[in-house]
């Protein structure tokens, strides 16, 4: 095995364990509010036009819970595209939002309106592309951290 592929497989294997770690991290106790976003707000900045926004017209991922959420549009800091921020309303039809917790469904719909505004399209790691690949302790973990994850972390 060269330098190369030895540093590449040494990276792996630390991305692969922090995503693991986290995965294994419990969650606290819900609190009224998070302590991240004051007041239940979740927020997005997008490289883009924020005219995808302009007068409640969201795009589609979005568009789908408006009449359960408050959306406010502004500026992102240095000029940086924008920033959408939301929360479910208190009195939000839990209907709307499936079989998925509200706040879920909030931050779900939020990376993949950022992602249609940046890209066109909503990216998704499942399924996983078809074809052939060795199976590797590395793999393995990070497909697991991945399964495990279902749209939590960072937005």
């Amino acid at each position: 095995m060269g330098t190369k592929t030895a540093v590449a497989a040494g990276a792996a294997g630390v991305v692969a364990i922090g995503l693991v770690a986290r995965t294994l991290v419990r969650k606290q106790p819900e609190s009224d509010g998070d302590s991240r976003h004051p007041e239940g707000w979740k927020a997005v900045t997008v490289l883009g036009d924020p005219s995808a926004f302009e007068q409640g017209a969201y795009p589609e991922p979005l568009q789908r819970l408006a009449e359960g959420l408050e959306v406010r549009v502004q500026p992102a800091p240095g000029d940086k595209g924008f920033e959408v921020h939301a929360r479910v309303k208190d009195d939000a039809d839990k209907a709307l939002f499936g079989d998925d917790e509200p706040d879920q469904a909030l931050r779900a719909a939020l990376r993949d309106a950022k992602q249609l505004i940046e890209t066109g399209e909503v990216l998704r790691a499942v399924p996983r592309p078809h074809g052939k690949r060795p199976t590797t302790l590395f793999g393995v973990a990070v497909d697991k951290a991945e399964d495990e994850a279902k749209g939590g972390g960072v937005l």
